[in-house]
């Protein structure tokens, strides 16, 4: 119990003195946005698509004419506690001509359970800390998301799977967490087949 304690509070203070880096405006447009030869239609339903196969029916998902919004909540297990969140996407679709800008926002809030002492010796009962939600900083969800999404509307031929992304982010080519896709602790990550292509590859 003293070592769990200690370790939250070294990752309190760590996660306090570490000064995240931050995208300028330029680069957050970059990082969020893409442009698609295919309608706003096309676009959202290849959103879902991406989510629908990283985790099923754990989404709850709303369409509007130009938006598509997400939520899923998560629970994780550990030895003597557990955490809990919910991750919320936002895509939403603007005309440019001959083609449709995409863009979009992950936010994740999380918090922790963990046994507490009571007034009686020995005996402890669950409490848990307080749940924050922030915007997820860093392009490596977003590196893994568009990569899935060029896939689905004929741009990419290749499946970026979360041991790829991964990989991206140990060796640099993308930077931050992308476990709102990539959580090996609740996240499904099934494979497409060749039918869920939205647009068809061009050979």
């Amino acid at each position: 119990m003293r070592l769990l304690a200690a370790l939250t509070v070294a990752l309190v203070l760590t996660g306090c003195a570490v000064t995240p880096k931050q995208l300028s405006r330029d680069e957050w447009r970059q990082t969020t946005q893409r442009e698609y030869a295919a309608t706003s239609d096309q676009v959202l339903n290849a959103a879902e698509k991406v989510l629908r196969l990283a985790d099923g029916d754990d989404f709850t998902i709303i369409h509007q004419d130009n938006a598509l919004h997400a939520s899923r909540p998560w629970l994780v297990y550990l030895v003597l506690a557990a955490a809990m969140g919910t991750d919320t996407w936002r895509v939403e679709t603007t005309q440019s001509p001959g083609a449709t800008r995409a863009s979009v926002l992950v936010s994740s809030q999380a918090g922790a359970v963990m046994p507490m002492p009571t007034t009686s010796p020995g005996v402890y009962t669950a409490s848990g800390a307080p749940m924050a939600g922030n915007i997820v900083n860093g392009s490596a969800i977003y590196d893994v998301f568009w990569a899935r999404m060029d896939w689905m509307l004929g741009r990419r031929g290749d499946w970026m799977d979360c041991k790829v992304a991964d990989q991206r982010v140990k060796t640099g080519a993308a930077w931050g967490t992308n476990e709102a896709l990539c959580n090996s602790f609740n996240i499904t990550d099934k494979a497409p087949s060749e039918n869920d292509r939205v647009i068809p590859m061009k050979s």
